[in-house]
């Protein structure tokens, strides 16, 4: 790619992804909070959940929608690989001729992506080491830099092997876009024990007449007693979660395995609806694969728009919709 100052001066190839005609149904009934499902049984709302899943072209399903749509929209692309993914139901390519082609074929992707946000929303782009330098450079043109919030590391667990070349690559990569200075997320919090939290403080307990645990605060500038901190709370609260989240792989075994490749873990997208999706507000996803956004997103109570180019990846989506007790309406290309 030639080198750009601005996002105008970048000039990329008319995208010609998938057939023309695509028609995307408008807007979703306003019903109020999306009902939360958890562990494959409907509870007390979640027959008012709205989700779709569309059988299409991605991108021309993105033009087709009105301008700040979404909540956050989640693209997880082909990560330039150079060879074919294949699993059980499905197979995908993810072979490009140069670098050119594949930022070429994901740039207006993401340029949709900024025009469908609300001015409050956030975008979620997920790769690897293939291609997220290049990725960034070419979002930072869109969104702009200043608006650029978080790389988070997904680094899972797996069979590592001895290697004298270079370290096991164990991690993905989701940049984190804000679409303005309104957008804000809802913080997270993982569980931690009391152990844990000790550990990490290495200070002397303390206790107070009825037994209850107590470590000093500081405030700096010489005040190294400046105030209690009551363990139960601290643990009650739990751990603010950072930029790097442990979320094991889809193993061989595991229930959630559809025989789709490169599924992601619905743990991994649970935490994408719950930071950056209120309550009953809507996630769009246009490479949606095996429909795990969708099942994240009516877990978490959001509504969520899902579109994936091929058949195999929109039946198994539909099913894993019908096991988690999540009501959807299911559209194809004419």
């Amino acid at each position: 790619m030639a080198r750009q100052k601005t996002r105008k001066q970048i000039h990329f190839t008319e995208y010609d992804g998938g057939p023309e005609g695509v028609r995307v149904p408008p807007g979703f009934s306003e019903d109020g909070v999306v009902g939360s499902v958890t562990g494959g049984e409907r509870s007390p709302g979640a027959a008012r959940a709205v989700g779709r899943i569309v059988l299409g072209d991605g991108l021309l399903a993105m033009r087709a929608l009105p301008d700040a749509s979404f909540d956050a929209i989640y693209l997880d692309p082909p990560f330039r690989t150079g060879k074919a993914q294949t699993a059980d139901r499905a197979q995908f390519p993810d072979q490009w001729s140069s670098m050119d082609a594949y930022l070429n074929w994901l740039f207006p992707f993401v340029e949709e992506a900024q025009r469908l946000l609300t001015p409050t929303g956030w975008f979620w782009l997920h790769l690897d080491w293939h291609s997220v330098h290049y990725a960034k450079v070419l979002t930072d043109g869109i969104f702009g830099a200043r608006h650029f919030r978080n790389e988070i590391v997904w680094h899972y667990t797996g069979r590592r092997t001895p290697a004298d070349r270079r370290f096991n690559q164990k991690h993905d990569t989701l940049l984190l876009y804000a679409r303005s200075e309104k957008s804000r997320l809802s913080p997270l919090a993982e569980a931690w024990s009391r152990e844990d939290y000790l550990h990490m403080k290495r200070q002397q307990l303390q206790h107070d007449p009825d037994g209850r645990e107590w470590i000093w605060g500081h405030a700096g500038r010489g005040r190294s007693r400046a105030y209690k901190i009551y363990i139960d709370e601290q643990v009650s609260r739990g751990r603010a979660v950072d930029s790097v989240w442990d979320i094991p792989i889809i193993n061989t075994s595991a229930e959630e395995r559809t025989g789709y490749p490169t599924q992601k873990p619905v743990a991994l997208l649970e935490r994408v609806c719950r930071t950056s999706v209120p309550p009953g507000g809507l996630i769009g996803d246009f490479m949606a694969g095996s429909g795990t956004t969708g099942v994240a997103a009516c877990r978490t109570g959001r509504r969520f728009y899902l579109v994936d180019r091929l058949p195999e990846a929109v039946r198994i989506a539909e099913e894993r919709m019908a096991d988690a007790g999540c009501p959807v309406r299911a559209e194809e290309n004419p």
